[in-house]
């Protein structure tokens, strides 16, 4: 995340033509824990969202609470953000932490938002025409510690079922 502005990449890519009408562009970052050098990874998230056009923006394991997110997240004004619970009873490396930012002229349009755990929530927004989406942020720990990754793909897996 610190230097992708600096790679030859992706992410370096200076278009800015606009979005099709009815198109997204999702984003999923990891972005490795927000409570060191937060202002800097921030505005590099508004700087990526802003250059990418990014509707839907999910960033994993920011290591902070739903108020913590909030605050540092008015720096992205164009977004409404999303942020599930932090878990603190578990004594892992990994303390998870997820957010989806929302382009606001989408937010409107979400209906109900789901926080499964500290690494799962999922968004349903409805559109016109009877259409529904759902967004799924997940973030999966490493296999470090393998009985919270099973439980967590586990999790998924039942979220993605009781989606049908």
């Amino acid at each position: 995340m610190e230097n992708f502005f600096l790679q030859d990449s992706l992410f370096s890519s200076t278009s800015t033509s606009p979005l099709p009408p009815n198109s997204f562009n999702i984003s999923s970052l990891n972005i490795n824990g927000l409570k060191t050098h937060s202002q800097n990874k921030i505005e590099q998230l508004h700087n990526f969202f802003s250059l990418k056009q990014i509707s839907f923006g999910g960033v994993v394991d920011t290591h902070l609470h739903p108020k913590q997110m909030h605050f540092l997240s008015k720096r992205l004004s164009n977004y409404t953000v999303f942020s599930s619970s932090l878990d603190t009873s578990q004594h892992v490396r990994s303390s998870g932490g997820i957010s989806l930012f929302i382009e606001n002229s989408l937010a409107p349009h979400v209906h109900t938002h789901i926080f499964h755990s500290s690494r799962l929530l999922s968004i349903d927004l409805y559109f016109k025409g009877n259409i529904k989406l759902r967004i799924f942020v997940v973030y999966i720990p490493l296999t470090l510690d393998q009985a919270l990754r099973d439980t967590t793909i586990d999790l998924l897996i039942q979220a993605l079922s009781d989606t049908k």
